[in-house]
């Protein structure tokens, strides 16, 4: 990608949601606490729901991301086990200091349970990956 790229999508993710601590008893992560609260089940923890949009980043610029890139993001909408959720990216700028994607996770319904900033540590070469 380049700077003429500003805008374009890297290729989308799936990813079947999975509440990784179902069995925290009395948490809104167990579906019976969850749903006295008014849920339809137990919450997948933020964390995993985060790292969904890790996921992308890692698959669209590999080794280099996840040792020189950063991200930030936030949970806006519960995300419940068993979903598959849709995981896109846009490119926002790139500069000689990495590109800047905007993130989002969607659930079935195409409603944005998170959203994220992700930066690469340089530009991508041709070859996909940074020098």
């Amino acid at each position: 990608m380049s700077p003429a790229d500003t805008g374009s999508a890297l290729p989308s993710i799936q990813v079947t949601a999975l509440n990784t601590l179902s069995e925290s008893r009395g948490s809104i992560h167990d579906d019976e606490k969850a749903r006295e609260m008014g849920y339809r089940g137990g919450l997948v923890p933020g964390v995993t729901v985060l790292a969904y949009m890790t996921r992308l980043m890692g698959e669209a610029y590999g080794r280099d991301w996840a040792i020189g890139g950063s991200f930030e993001g936030v949970i806006r909408r519960p995300v419940y086990e068993g979903d598959v959720m849709t995981v896109t990216g846009e490119f926002r700028a790139t500069g000689e200091d990495g590109e800047q994607v905007h993130l989002e996770v969607h659930d079935p319904e195409g409603n944005v349970c998170a959203i994220g900033e992700a930066r690469t540590p340089a530009p991508r070469s041709a070859s996909g990956s940074a020098s």
